[in-house]
């Protein structure tokens, strides 16, 4: 990373982490956040979580912006037109099913698993205004990834409609309040102002 910042003029460090504190899977690991700590305090200019499939919180950390998780953007992994042996073994299928048998076999009719949580398919797309090379402003634009459409038209992002922006911005507001960070809300974008 230090030498990142010695070549470039912003430095973005993306990292795909699971794991949780505790129980809870919108809270970071205490390694995850130890970590995005220490990319900024090595000069990067912004910390990108990714990895539970949810949103996690957004912390600013000397003036430059953690994102424990801006969830899916593109979530289309029951397309897969192929899937190991092991995959169908995990749902008592054969040889003789298909990847769409195993997909019905993992989400139930949408009833379990990662197509039943809503919040798999909201996220947002973030934009940076830089000043002298430190993040001033972010903007954050929900999207929503068609949660209860037919597998062929899920996981695809799509502006989130006015009321769905609504409830994205405010649960977003809400995992980000313990980390001191503040969203202002303007007309469905969200708004951080880093002083």
């Amino acid at each position: 990373m230090r030498e990142a910042v010695r070549q470039a003029d912003v430095v973005l460090v993306s990292h795909h982490a699971h794991e949780m504190k505790g129980t809870d899977k919108s809270k970071p690991a205490d390694f995850i956040q130890e970590f995005a700590h220490f990319c900024i305090d090595q000069g990067a200019h912004a910390y990108i979580g990714h990895g539970p499939h949810i949103l996690r919180g957004i912390e600013i950390y000397h003036g430059q912006p953690i994102f424990y998780s801006l969830g899916n953007f593109i979530f289309q992994n029951d397309t897969v037109e192929s899937q190991p042996h092991e995959f169908y073994e995990n749902y008592d299928l054969g040889s003789h099913h298909t990847p769409a048998d195993a997909y019905d076999a993992r989400e139930a009719g949408g009833t379990k698993g990662l197509a039943a949580d809503r919040q798999v398919f909201e996220s947002v797309i973030a934009s940076f205004e830089w000043e002298g090379g430190s993040t001033r402003t972010i903007k954050l634009h929900p999207v929503t990834l068609g949660f209860g459409l037919t597998r062929s038209r899920r996981g695809k992002p799509e502006l989130a409609s006015h009321a769905d922006a609504e409830k994205i911005l405010e649960d977003l507001s809400q995992l980000s309040a313990p980390f001191g960070t503040m969203i202002r809300n303007e007309d469905g974008i969200g708004r951080i102002e880093i002083e």
